[in-house]
Parts: structure tokens; C-alpha cells; sequence
């Protein structure tokens, strides 16, 4: 993979997370991982996990040639889909890192799951490879890109692995700030008007929930040292130098929920 493969995705990484629009975020992630990957297929699984032994989808969301979207439970392809070895891997085992489907079955065994048939009939794509996003909440979650012919090669995984804790990152930031936008209305409004970059705000609605900065920095994938600049500039901006004050103006201001 040619460096600037990693540049465009790093690239759009910081776009993604200096931009207070979260809606396109994973369809843009999604494109670039099939042009990098020369994908022809690409799948987020929001959260699988069991539920009386049974791995449950919670929400599927697809990039193919005929159809991008989030499919809905009740959704006639989704009714049909056999369940992927590699999110059975994943919801069984609480493995966190990239695998293929050759890292599982050999290539005789995997043709003769009922998923390659399955695959083979409808997009052609019968090479897979997966990119884990795991959550704090024990929640497995992840995309699986699928291309036909040639299997992943050994550069092409050390580029999804290299991937990886940067869309970690992506993906914690994402759902922090989708939350708060979720809990406070006219927030988006009110952060503005002091100048608070999207980043500050998740950092400062972890805050309100009672994290350290140590926490913060665990459930964004960030650096201590990063998070902590960034309460700097959220002091210096809300005017205050301490937690309980900061929380409070933030709250009076409309920016967090009362």
C-alpha cells in the first residue's frame, strides 16, 4: 500500500473530527476503504452481540454497487443473510484485531458455507477482510470489506492494522458528539458562540459525565497529554480553571444538558 493510502485516510480523519456533521462520516470512511482496498462491497456492523446464545445484528449498514444505506431489521436482505464466520469470530471471541476469513477457514471449508454461496450469488465479493471498532461497553462493532479474486495480501493487512487505531479514534468521537447532540438541543448553537471545536466539545460532555482526563483519553483513543490541552482551551474559552465551575457556566450556557 503506498503511504499516501494512510495520508488520505488521516487526512479525512481530522476533517471528520473538526467538522460538528457526524451524518456522512462512515460513508465517507466507507468509500476510502474500498478505493484503497480495491473493495468492491463494504459493511458496518453498529453492534452484534448475543442474546440467549443467538448473535444478534443491532444495525447493518451497507456500501455496494446497488444499495448504501442502513438496512432495517425487518429488511427482506437482511432476513436472508447468513451470519458471517467473521462476525461470529468476533461476537464469540472478543478478538480485537483485523482478520480475514483465510486467518479462520481454509479456502475448501469457506466455499462450502452457506455465506460464500450466499456472497458469491449477490455481490461477488467472496474475500473478506475485517476492521474490529470495540467499544467500552463490551459492544462488538466493525466494518468487513469484501472484493472477489485475489485474497488480501500480507501489505494490505498491515495497512488495515495501521488503520485501525485511527478509525478507533474516528469511531469514539463520532458517538460522543452524536450523544451530545442527542441531550442538547440548542448546543451545537451555543458552542459556537465561544468557539468550541467539535473535539473540545466530546472532551467536555466526558467531562460532565464524570471522567478523569485519563478516562477521556481511554474512551477517545487520545493521548493524556491531549486531552489535557484540550481542557485548556475549553478553561480559557468558558473563562473557569476547574471541573464543577466548567461543567456548571457549560450548562448555563446551553451547551450541556441542565
Amino acid at each position: 500500500m503506498a503511504s499516501r493510502d494512510y495520508e488520505r485516510m488521516l487526512d479525512l480523519a481530522v476533517a471528520v473530527m473538526d467538522s460538528r456533521n457526524v451524518d456522512q462520516t462512515w460513508s465517507l470512511v466507507a468509500d476510502e476503504l474500498i478505493r484503497s482496498l480495491h473493495g468492491t462491497t463494504c459493511v458496518l456492523s453498529r453492534s452484534h452481540r448475543f442474546v440467549s446464545r443467538v448473535i444478534v445484528l443491532d444495525e447493518v449498514e451497507v456500501w455496494t454497487p446497488w444499495f448504501r444505506g442502513v438496512l432495517p431489521p425487518e429488511a427482506e436482505e437482511r432476513g436472508r443473510m447468513p451470519l458471517h464466520p467473521l462476525v461470529r469470530h468476533y461476537a464469540e471471541t472478543g478478538d480485537g484485531e483485523p482478520r480475514t476469513v483465510s486467518d479462520l477457514l481454509d479456502d475448501r471449508t469457506w466455499r462450502s458455507t452457506e455465506t460464500f454461496g450466499s456472497l458469491r450469488g449477490t455481490s461477488g465479493a467472496t474475500r473478506h477482510i475485517a476492521l474490529p471498532l470495540h467499544d467500552m461497553s463490551g459492544a462488538n462493532r466493525g466494518f468487513v470489506l469484501g472484493r472477489s479474486g485475489m485474497d488480501f495480501t500480507d501489505r494490505e493487512r498491515a495497512f488495515v492494522r495501521r488503520l485501525q487505531p485511527l478509525l478507533r479514534r474516528v469511531d469514539g468521537h463520532v458517538r460522543q458528539l452524536k450523544l451530545w447532540q442527542d441531550k442538547a438541543i440548542d448546543g451545537m448553537d451555543r458552542a459556537a458562540e465561544v468557539k468550541l471545536t467539535s473535539r473540545e466539545i466530546t472532551v467536555l460532555s466526558l467531562l460532565a459525565s464524570g471522567l478523569t482526563a485519563g478516562g477521556i483519553a481511554s474512551r477517545l483513543g487520545a493521548s493524556p497529554r491531549t486531552v489535557h490541552k484540550h481542557l485548556e482551551n475549553i478553561y480559557r474559552k468558558l473563562g473557569t480553571s476547574d471541573r464543577l465551575t466548567t461543567v456548571l457556566r457549560a450548562q448555563r450556557f446551553g451547551i450541556l444538558p441542565s
